[in-house]
């Protein structure tokens, strides 16, 4: 399965409102009057995610065929997330788990 092959990555700008909205998850967290911790820290935690994303990407890819304006704006967000995982996404998370009082400092 070529999972990351069908992303182009030259939609990555124009997906930047939906790419903050996938990445920003405090507002759900917010909706649904989580406690502070979880609304501040929960965007970070789930950064790390990448390869799952593209399987369901791929997937939703072609679910949403005949749709390809949804297409284009879904690969991405999903590669601008990729992009962002594989680049600070580790880093933020331990940040997010050790802020969020989950795991201690080190």
């Amino acid at each position: 399965m070529d999972l990351g092959a069908p992303l182009n990555y030259h939609l990555i700008p124009g997906a930047g409102f939906y790419t903050f909205l996938y990445i920003g998850a405090r507002f759900g967290a917010k909706a649904m009057k989580m406690p502070g911790t979880v609304q501040k820290y929960l965007g970070l935690t789930l950064l790390p995610h990448s390869g799952v994303s593209l399987v369901f990407t791929g997937i939703a890819c072609v679910t949403l065929a005949s749709r390809p304006e949804l297409v284009g704006i879904l690969q991405g967000t999903i590669a601008a997330s990729a992009v962002i995982n594989e680049i600070i996404a580790v880093v933020a998370a331990k940040n997010g788990f050790e802020l969020a009082g989950e795991i201690e400092k080190r």
